[in-house]
């Protein structure tokens, strides 16, 4: 623990650093199986800040542990002392100077974004890991990552001009050849790195592309001037890097790629030896085990497609890049005939869906059903190319010999298979097994001479390994290094060399004591897991949703905080239930709303998360289990029954609309229901959309031909919007069906599902399952409103009600049912021609389970229109959360990039399917949006 007094001074320093138990829990783990919990975490905004902070926490003998986006797979970014994270705000990048091939980064600046920006000038940053979405230049120096393009890019070291460093003592130095900072350093390390020339020559071999364990002290040799040799790799453990001037590389000319598929490993791994002539860019390889856990995913079902996986399955397969002479390499690797088969692809699209599937390997992996899973520890050794055969042979018999099966995928070019044998860490039995797979390995690794630690770090995992690996010589050398940077052990004590880390030491703590939940799950998680455990811990940490990219988490982009992450609340939930007792109440604290409170419950996570954790499902179970143990709030309450409201107002909507638009009664709803008056309330119609229906339903059935549709009529569009109603109904009955309505339907359940309401979302989703069933039970239920539709086809599931899966085969989105019939029948509607330009958001749970493209296609049947699907996450409004005062401004933050979308289009129509979708457009622009039914009636030809 850390005294009040010395959080004073450490706070004194004028950076922001926080010491509360929500911010230590969060940043107690990483993408790795270990877990320390911090005394606290600092966020610097400039180099002089953290100077500062680090030199306040060394004067209260606070150890400092750098860190970026916390995506190690070894631990290197936990510590049980001030942990300083860079990724918040450091995102600067200047100094672009095109002709000399160089620009400046913050140490936050995320590698997308960094490519993102030198695109558009032809250039982009060479080295490009597989976390590109949120792995920092920071991180990436300090581990000197590479990825997949290492025979054209080399290792990020290879890229570093110069870092600027936060020293121990507080001093900021630029290091570079060019700069005279650190000279006796240097010197002092110069020595002692000739001293060991031999050594180095016994031990390393020329031929590893990747890196070797520790401190870059054989890239020194060759590079005596330039302490940036030492620094990249250093995981922290020898200072703070806040800036880098970086080189830059021209964006490839051409690209091309070549699929090859195998009959097992053992023929992939000689293939990339016999392809290594053609000097490929990269040869990746992917096996079975990974490739298996993209199937029923909806994201990853492109690729799978393009890849021909469902009807050719493979063992194994080998992804061979080219770049520039694309041709020629390709044509070469065709006349090799190689394996099973071979695809190529030269289409930007086809590739990337390819590289998507690689690139989200971990997670895909961890997202295994069961506790047994992939377990990254031995996934970082490398050898020389020409090795692989051999060292996977050697891996291969280890596995076998424990009885252990493993995925074996990753950069075959560069000689580095990230290989993660399948383990249950929860069983002890399986602890020995893991204990004994890294002893035989680091042996393994030792005899081929190669890297124990190529490209993710030594950290925790490796550390114990290392003096066998290296040697005394060579391991004393860099503790001199570290004493020379560091004399007081300040930065990540006990990394890469020292005696407090094990491998199987400061697990994390589901794994050491697992979860016990004081409560019987109500949902049955009924779409991977059937576990609110299993899901809660398919959360691996890689920080896939630190993404600052729609559609998962658009919190996490509004605010770039842990705690709106996928992962920040996974991780909550998860350290409340372990806490359970010791007075510690698991259902109701502070940690557990800042997490599950600020949620949208968007589904963005369900699809884009690749081990498909479920964020969703996870607050709605623990809030019910609050609720059925305290009560149910009114506020939760009032908006479980909206559609009750909607009844009772339309009785005299003139009345109900004046009442609750008078400024008295706003100002009582926000004081005592917590209902921002600054947002507005949606008008109740004059005549509900049921009444309206049963009087002109006939006249537009009258030439029904094509069978019956029930149409659902949710509750905005009978109480708020029946215009929208009264187009779908015109759009249908000139399609040729009878349209119905469902007699009787009760609300579909969602206010109340969103609310953690569950028993009353699941007693209207059974009556309306039985209604369903007995008015006709093979006529399509259209759906006009995406959250009712999910409900049907996904949450009466969660809800165990009887028949669900049978009706939500019946159950269609409006827009979908339309395109699918004009697919067939491109002729079975006429439109009129008209020239607009028509924007399109998509609503979230479209996105989460289907791909919205076919809204783009369905417009552009009407003559004259384009369509532009708008790239966009959540709207923000989700319902209830943004008319709560509380959640006001963070929904606003949530909309700005929607807002700002829509601006840029200069659309003549915006087309928004959600009813709180249109809300949020209407509150914070001059838009009037459309519903697609609206959009479609006024351009059919009567």
């Amino acid at each position: 623990m850390i005294t009040a007094a010395a959080q004073q001074r450490i706070h004194a320093s004028g950076c922001n650093v926080r010491f509360d138990n929500l911010t230590r829990q969060l940043y107690a783990t990483d993408a790795s199986i270990y877990q320390i919990e911090p005394l606290g975490v600092a966020f610097p905004t400039t180099s002089e800040e953290a100077s500062t902070v680090i030199r306040a926490a060394v004067d209260e003998n606070v150890s400092i542990t750098p860190r970026g986006a916390g995506t190690s797979l070894v631990g290197n970014s936990i510590g049980d002392g001030l942990i300083v994270d860079f990724s918040r705000h450091n995102h600067k990048i200047d100094n672009l100077n095109i002709d000399e091939r160089s620009v400046r980064v913050g140490a936050g600046v995320v590698l997308d974004q960094l490519n993102g920006f030198l695109k558009p000038r032809g250039f982009c940053f060479g080295p490009d890991v597989a976390t590109s979405s949120r792995a920092t230049i920071g991180g990436m120096i300090a581990n000197n990552s590479s990825g997949a393009h290492v025979p054209i890019y080399g290792t990020t070291a290879d890229h570093v001009l110069s870092t600027e460093i936060v020293m121990a003592d507080g001093r900021i130095v630029e290091i570079s050849p060019k700069h005279e900072a650190l000279r006796d350093e240097r010197a002092k390390i110069d020595s002692l790195v000739r001293a060991q020339a031999a050594e180095m020559a016994e031990r390393w071999p020329p031929g590893l592309l990747k890196r070797w364990p520790g401190y870059g002290i054989e890239r020194f040799s060759r590079a005596p001037n330039n302490l940036n040799e030492i620094l990249a790799g250093s995981e922290g453990t020898l200072a703070a890097i806040f800036s880098a001037a970086l080189k830059i590389s021209p964006l490839p000319r051409k690209k091309g790629l070549g699929l090859i598929f195998f009959a097992s490993v053992r023929e992939a791994m000689e293939a990339t030896v016999a392809l290594l002539d053609l000097k490929p860019a990269a040869i990746e390889h992917i096996d079975r085990p990974l490739l298996d856990q993209t199937k029923g995913q909806l994201h990853f079902q492109p690729a799978r497609d393009l890849m021909e996986l469902d009807t050719q399955p493979c063992d194994a397969l080998l992804l061979i890049e080219f770049y520039d002479d694309v041709d020629e390499g390709l044509s070469s690797l065709q006349s090799r005939k190689l394996g099973l088969r071979t695809i190529i692809c030269r289409n930007q699209n086809e590739m990337d869906l390819v590289w998507m599937v690689r690139k989200a390997g971990l997670s895909l992996l961890t997202g295994r059903v069961g506790p047994a899973k992939p377990v990254a520890f031995i996934e970082d050794a490398a050898v020389r190319p020409a090795q692989l055969p051999d060292y996977v042979r050697g891996l291969q018999s280890i596995m076998k010999s424990l009885g252990l099966e493993a995925s074996y995928y990753g950069h075959a070019a560069s000689g580095l298979l990230h290989v993660r044998p399948i383990l249950d860490l929860h069983s002890a039995d399986d602890l020995q097994k893991f204990r004994r797979v890294a002893d035989q390995t680091s042996a393994l690794v030792r005899q081929f001479k190669g890297s124990i630690s190529a490209e993710h770090g030594v950290g925790i995992a490796r550390t114990e390994y290392m003096r066998d690996q290296l040697g005394d010589a060579l391991l004393n050398v860099m503790r001199e290094i570290k004493r020379t940077f560091d004399p007081k052990n300040v930065f990540n004590p006990g990394k890469i060399f020292g005696f407090t880390h094990k491998i199987d030491n400061h697990l994390r703590s589901n794994f050491t004591k697992p979860i016990a939940l004081p409560f019987e799950p109500r949902l049955a998680f009924a779409f991977k897991d059937r576990s609110f455990v299993g899901n809660l811990e398919q959360c691996n940490g890689c920080g896939g949703c630190r993404k600052d990219t729609p559609i998962m988490c658009p919190t996490f982009i509004a605010t770039g905080d842990e705690v709106m992450s996928t992962r920040g609340r996974a991780n909550i939930i998860r350290r409340s239930l372990e806490l359970h007792g010791n007075g510690h109440d698991p259902l109701r604290s502070a940690e557990l709303d800042a997490a599950l409170s600020n949620c949208l419950s968007c589904k963005g996570c369900t699809p884009e998360c690749p081990s498909n954790v479920n964020l969703a499902l996870l607050k709605a179970e623990v809030l019910y289990e609050r609720w059925k143990r305290d009560g149910l709030p009114l506020r939760e309450r009032l908006f479980s029954n909206v559609d009750l409201f909607g009844r009772i107002a339309c009785l005299v909507p003139w009345l109900s609309n004046s009442v609750l638009h008078l400024r008295p009664v706003r100002g009582f709803m926000e004081k005592n229901l917590g209902i921002s008056a600054k947002r507005s309330f949606p008008h109740y119609a004059r005549e509900r959309f049921d009444r309206w229906f049963a009087r002109n339903a006939k006249r537009h059935s009258a030439s029904a031909s094509r069978g019956k549709v029930i149409l659902w009529d949710d509750t905005f569009v009978r109480y708020y919007e029946p215009n929208i109603g009264i187009a779908a109904v015109k759009v249908l009955a000139a399609l040729g069906f009878e349209v119905e309505l469902l007699k009787d339907r009760k609300c579909c359940g969602r206010p109340a599902f969103s609310q953690g309401n569950l028993d009353s979302a699941a007693h209207v989703g059974r009556h309306n399952v039985q209604l369903a069933n007995t008015t006709d039970s093979a006529a399509p239920l259209i759906f006009l409103e995406p959250s009712c539709w999910s409900m049907f086809i996904e949450d009466y599931r969660e809800l165990k009600i009887k028949s669900a899966e049978q009706i939500a085969e019946r159950c269609f989105l409006f827009e979908k049912f339309v395109e699918d019939l004009l697919e067939r029948e491109p002729d079975a509607l006429r439109f009129k021609e008209r020239e607009a330009n028509v924007a399109i958001h998509a609503h979230c749970h479209v996105k989460s389970l289907t791909k919205p493209e076919f809204m783009t296609r369905l417009v552009e049947r009407l003559p004259g229109r384009r369509a532009t699907l708008l790239d966009t996450g959540c709207c923000g409004m989700a319902g209830a959360f943004g008319a709560l005062v509380e959640k006001y401004d963070l929904s606003k933050q949530v909309a700005s990039d929607l807002m700002r979308k829509i601006d840029n289009q200069h659309a003549d129509i915006v087309i928004a399917s959600g009813t709180s979708c249109r809300h949020q457009i209407l509150d914070l622009s001059e838009v009037w949006p459309k519903h697609m039914a609206e959009l479609l009636a006024d351009a059919t030809v009567d």
